[in-house]
């Protein structure tokens, strides 16, 4: 309860408690009823996994593929019985089969487990979309902290050691700055009483890998501790010490750019006319001179989904010709300037951009390109090809690079020799008995060498 200050209390006991008197006070009393369990079935669905003697420690985590509507399955760590066992059930489990043991992973003491995963904007909210297996974790009788990716033995690897107690959480990755990422986190306590922590999140080059341990400050007699996100993009760690007090610490915010839905507005500017206001100097120190110059880019009005999953692949990029090259989207392409300025080419030069069909740019260069090479095209992003979406949203096609290849021209044909004998030898015979009242001689070619030359640098 707080109390009330002199200066509120001389204000209550004005006789002329109006706004001029900056004495017109004004109370709101709120009331709340707090429960050991909150019963309101809107909250929470509460089931029973399994009643027996022995359970310990357990973690669950829903898997999501979409960021609206259900979760599809529930998946489970837990210890019975010192047993370290898994479990998954399927959501909503229409055909009531319930939760399916899996796999064992030893004796142990704690266990947790969480999604990696990719946060997606869904009616102003973020949600996880999670990856399809969990990644889970365990503490074994001789305090080793133990990571899988679900039943994926050969990610299996020593997280730290000394440990009696484990916790983890999907924490936040920023949207729109990839290097931004808390990446999942795994809370410890250790035999000491301390805190650790380690985060598999993603580098400034794109890589994913786990960092190395880092030991949270000011943090002692530790005994357990939970993990939270908070609505504001930060990350909390809720720790319980030995003398019973709770202690949080919570990070720094995580959300640039995360907290405010982006807008595109389309814009066209049309100038029909230009006012220019007289200016009278009475000391003039230099030359009059006035200029005017306007720049103004391309604006597309594009729903926020549509400019997020625009990410168009190159399928394949080939010689055709012995000027031509094309390059074959997964995209439909809409709008293609003439902007061979936007393109470079090794060892060549392109002089002309343009589209042979919906999803197939072709450029022509300056030289021939030989029928068997590769060649590195490169493409800067600004020379305004586009794909279609609606006339107010048409994204463009962003930088790349990629390696042409040329394949050796596929031809047949028929080769008529002609044979000219300059040369019979005929070797004399002596028949003894003749049968027939005719002698016939015959005569026929059984081996034929050609040599054929090479011309040229193309192979035959």
């Amino acid at each position: 309860m707080r109390s009330i200050s002199s200066l509120m209390n001389e204000k209550l006991k004005s006789n002329q408690q109006t706004p001029a008197n900056k004495a017109s006070p004004k109370m709101s009393i709120q009331v709340s009823r707090a429960r050991s369990t909150i019963m309101d079935s809107d909250y929470w669905t509460v089931e029973t996994i399994r009643e027996k003697s022995g359970l310990g420690d357990i973690g669950v985590a829903p898997r999501r593929f979409k960021p609206y509507g259900q979760p599809n399955r529930i998946y489970e760590i837990h210890v019975d019985n010192g047993v370290v066992s898994t479990a998954i059930r399927e959501y909503p489990d229409t055909f009531k089969v319930g939760w399916k043991e899996q796999f064992t992973l030893g004796n142990g003491s704690s266990v947790a487990l969480a999604f990696d995963g990719d946060w997606h904007r869904y009616r102003s909210t973020w949600r996880l979309v999670t990856e399809e297996k969990p990644w889970i974790f365990w503490v074994d009788l001789d305090g080793v902290l133990w990571r899988q990716h679900w039943d994926d033995s050969t990610t299996l690897a020593m997280l730290d050691s000394d440990v009696v107690f484990v916790r983890s959480i999907r924490a936040w990755r920023n949207q729109y700055s990839a290097e931004l990422d808390q990446g999942i986190v795994v809370g410890y306590v250790k035999k000491d009483g301390s805190v650790w922590y380690r985060n598999y999140c993603r580098q400034t080059d794109g890589t994913i890998i786990w960092e190395i341990a880092r030991q949270l400050p000011s943090v002692s007699n530790a005994v357990h501790l939970n993990l939270f996100l908070t609505n504001d993009y930060r990350i909390g760690f809720c720790i319980e010490r030995s003398n019973r007090n709770i202690q949080w610490i919570i990070t720094q915010r995580n959300w640039s750019g995360m907290a405010l839905i982006p807008e595109n507005v389309h814009a066209t500017l049309i100038l029909n006319e230009v006012k220019l206001t007289p200016i009278k100097y009475i000391d003039l120190k230099a030359t009059e001179c006035v200029e005017s110059s306007l720049a103004f880019g391309k604006i597309n009005f594009c729903p926020f989904e549509v400019i997020i999953n625009f990410n168009p692949s190159i399928i394949r990029a080939k010689r055709v010709d012995d000027y031509l090259i094309e390059i074959e989207y997964d995209t439909d392409i809409n709008d293609v300037p003439n902007c061979p300025s936007s393109f470079t080419i090794s060892n060549n030069k392109i002089v002309s951009v343009s589209k042979s069909s919906n999803r197939i740019l072709q450029l022509e260069t300056a030289d021939p390109l030989i029928s068997i090479g590769s060649w590195t095209i490169t493409y800067d992003g600004l020379g305004g090809i586009n794909s279609f979406y609606s006339e107010c949203c048409k994204p463009e096609f962003g930088s790349f690079s990629v390696l042409a290849t040329g394949e050796p021209l596929s031809a047949s044909e028929t080769v008529i020799p002609k044979l000219s004998l300059t040369n019979v030898s005929f070797i004399r015979c002596t028949f003894t008995d003749l049968n027939g009242k005719v002698e016939k001689l015959s005569a026929g070619l059984s081996l034929v060498s050609v040599d054929l030359i090479k011309v040229g640098t193309n192979p035959l």
